[in-house]
């Protein structure tokens, strides 16, 4: 049995797709064998209510700017990322950094990412259910095209997976956001121009992420996210992915009226440089935690430093989230 998913779709998505179909086949049948009692099932055959735990981290008062941080190892357009040995405790970095949610790849052919990292991150970061802030929701990242895949993941703890239109068509993406509803999780559903957009929206999105990356030119740039942002309503969140490699360009989203960003590569090759710069007599600083303070600064693109001090969380850019400001 196939599943039915879109067939005009980016080349860079077309083995992507075909090897999903090969997983999800494999994953159905492990979860007819066990019979109605494997928790897989069990999600399928209930009513499950949606929490909006995810849509609730990422929607803040306007110009508030939220991040999606992410754990990615590596991926076809730019291959190797960052080693990532304990998934946990980068989530527990980004965490402390302010990061309102977290997104794990679960790809690991293309993506270097498992289940496995998801239920560790989610494990990590059920521990701070205690503590200030509260735990980051967590996103699946992976080629969803069948509801299997989306139970899967709210089995695994996730609070949100990902669709993309581009795969999906207009009637798969409306099947797979009702599945969403029913199972009890939360969907980010990703477009790359103005078509999308529109079948996002009337597919009933709450939260609708722009991927500045053109899936067939690999081609990336921030003018995709300006161009679509109007046609987003207001009371959708609306996520910027892709290209967003420092804080001038975090600020410039914001500004465009995005509610939040999702950022991968910047801040996995920052932690992993940080890991490079420990030592056993002295631990150094964590680029990571510093990219994100100055994503979520208050700075301005027109005034903010363009030097590293940004990176690392000083400067004008950071200066309302740290308290200091480098001259």
């Amino acid at each position: 049995m196939t599943t039915d998913i879109k067939t005009d779709v980016p080349d860079v998505l077309k083995s992507i797709l075909a090897r999903k179909e090969e997983e999800v086949a494999k994953l159905k049948a492990e979860v007819e064998a066990a019979g109605p009692d494997h928790p897989i099932a069990k999600r399928l055959a209930g009513e499950n209510e949606v929490s909006g735990v995810f849509y609730s981290a990422l929607k803040r008062p306007n110009n508030t700017l939220t991040v999606i941080a992410e754990i990615k190892r590596k991926s076809p357009s730019k291959g190797h990322i960052a080693y990532i040995k304990d998934p946990a405790l980068l989530s527990r970095t980004y965490w402390e950094a302010g990061a309102s949610c977290i997104s794990v790849l679960t790809d690991y052919e293309g993506f270097g990412g498992t289940l496995d990292d998801l239920r560790e991150v989610v494990s990590e970061q059920n521990s701070y259910k205690d503590e200030y802030p509260p735990p980051c929701p967590v996103l699946r990242k992976d080629f969803t095209i069948d509801e299997i895949q989306i139970a899967e993941a709210a089995v695994a703890g996730a609070s949100a997976v990902l669709l993309i239109v581009s795969a999906l068509g207009e009637k798969r993406t409306k099947e797979l956001l009702d599945a969403c509803n029913r199972i009890g999780i939360e969907a980010l559903v990703e477009v790359h121009d103005e078509d999308e957009v529109k079948i996002a929206i009337d597919s009933g999105a709450k939260i609708i992420g722009v991927n500045n990356r053109n899936l067939r030119t690999f081609e990336v740039s921030l003018e995709t996210a300006r161009r679509l942002r109007p046609l987003i309503p207001d009371d959708v969140v609306s996520v910027a992915e892709s290209g967003i490699s420092g804080n001038l360009d975090a600020w410039e989203l914001r500004d465009m009226g995005y509610n939040s960003i999702l950022v991968g590569e910047s801040l996995c090759r920052a932690y992993e440089l940080s890991m490079e710069t420990t030592t056993m007599y002295q631990r150094g600083y964590n680029q990571a935690k510093g990219l994100i303070l100055a994503f979520k600064a208050k700075g301005s693109v027109q005034f903010g430093p363009t030097t590293s001090a940004a990176f690392y969380g000083k400067g004008e850019g950071a200066k309302e989230t740290l308290g200091e400001m480098s001259i």
